[in-house]
């Protein structure tokens, strides 16, 4: 009896991405990585199917079938769908012995305002989690790939996700520069979509789109230059079509959006003026590139070249912020401090520079103690 502690129920850390949700469950791992989508009856609003096998529904909907992507740059669009989501990706993967949710760690953007983290809340609230901790997503992504967010040096993470671009400098567990930028995965979608509609009359699917991108995009120019046949609807003839787009091509066409997240990243490093030590720190350790936008080749050579700065490609950079959830959610005593709850609001999350002077010392000592006070969990 001693073995199942049903009464305690589970921890589980969530990654409410704008593309995928990834779910991560305490002493299992991984445990969700799915599509951040639902199908529904259009008059009834019945929830059909979600995740992957949403995705598949999306490209072939009738009138009768809508489809929902609750999640918009990384905060929570629609309530009740996002709720109804998350219940149906844990009924997935729920086990007889499966009680309640104990604890909740979620990643939110920097830039997340009062009223959108109150929706995080409430949503975990629904679910049914007793416990909600909030951390910020650059900081789960920096845990994730093993670096110590106390140590009194400075660490760059740039995470390009979907919905948002996620730049913070790390340093003493607080964030001495940071910045939630709107600009990320999606809106190159949307900018490869909106060229191939307007300048070649095609109309694409989104899969397709995004095959384009993982295909062809590249920040710089490539040694040999790629190329692949495109098929969709003529927008003038009304007729199937196909035609040809080239790396070369798409690299003009994505170039603004990838130089805004240069800029982005070159003022958040020169924020750090009243702080060199810091900035110096960021030039022997280099950036940190996590995020679906890790992917786009030479990327991380383009963002070098802008900055002078050398840049460190991680192995996924696709599951950084959900590994470093877990992370937090194996050993929460010594990460609490990083954390933000209804109860206690972190100051970390205004995305506005944060002066981080304060010692380690004191930061372990309070890891310390909560270790303590938490033996029992």
């Amino acid at each position: 009896m001693n073995g199942f502690h049903l009464d305690r129920g589970i921890d589980i850390g969530l990654d409410l991405g704008t593309v995928n949700t990834l779910i991560y469950q305490r002493g299992k791992g991984l445990i969700v990585n799915e599509p951040s989508i639902l199908a529904c009856e259009a008059r009834s609003n019945k929830i059909l199917e979600v995740g992957r096998d949403a995705l598949i529904m999306h490209e072939k909907l009738h009138p009768g079938i809508i489809t929902i992507r609750p999640v918009k740059k990384g905060v929570i669009a629609d309530y009740e769908c996002t709720v109804k989501m998350i219940k149906v990706l844990l009924d997935k993967v729920k086990t007889k012995f499966y009680w309640s949710i104990r604890r909740m760690v979620i990643s939110i953007p920097m830039g997340i305002t009062e009223v959108e983290k109150r929706a995080v809340y409430d949503a975990a609230e629904h679910i049914g989690a007793r416990e909600i901790y909030l951390v910020a997503e650059p900081m789960a992504a920096a845990i994730g790939i093993g670096l110590n967010p106390f140590e009194p040096v400075g660490n760059m993470i740039v995470n390009i996700g979907a919905g948002t671009t996620e730049i913070a400098v790390i340093c003493l567990g607080g964030i001495a520069s940071g910045e939630s930028l709107p600009i990320a995965g999606t809106e190159l979608d949307d900018t490869i979509n909106r060229y191939i509609r307007d300048h070649r009359n095609l109309a694409i699917s989104d899969y397709i789109i995004e095959t384009i991108k993982k295909t062809l995009s590249s920040a710089l120019r490539l040694e040999q230059e790629l190329s692949m046949n495109v098929s969709g609807l003529n927008i003038e003839t009304g007729l199937p079509d196909t035609i040809e787009i080239d790396s070369e091509t798409l690299r003009k066409v994505i170039a603004t959006p990838l130089n805004q997240i240069i800029v982005s990243i070159r003022k958040n490093i020169e924020a750090l003026s009243p702080k060199p030590d810091i900035a110096v720190d960021i030039l022997k350790r280099g950036i940190y590139l996590t995020g679906g936008g890790a992917l786009i080749k030479d990327m991380n050579k383009k963002i070098a070249t802008e900055t002078t700065i050398p840049v460190n490609m991680v192995d996924n950079p696709l599951t950084p912020v959900i590994m470093g959830i877990g992370t937090i959610i194996e050993d929460l005593p010594f990460y609490r401090t990083l954390l933000s709850t209804n109860k206690n609001k972190n100051p970390f999350f205004s995305g506005k520079n944060q002066d981080t002077d304060s010692g380690t010392s004191q930061q372990n000592s309070e890891n310390n103690q909560s270790r303590n006070n938490d033996n029992d969990l």
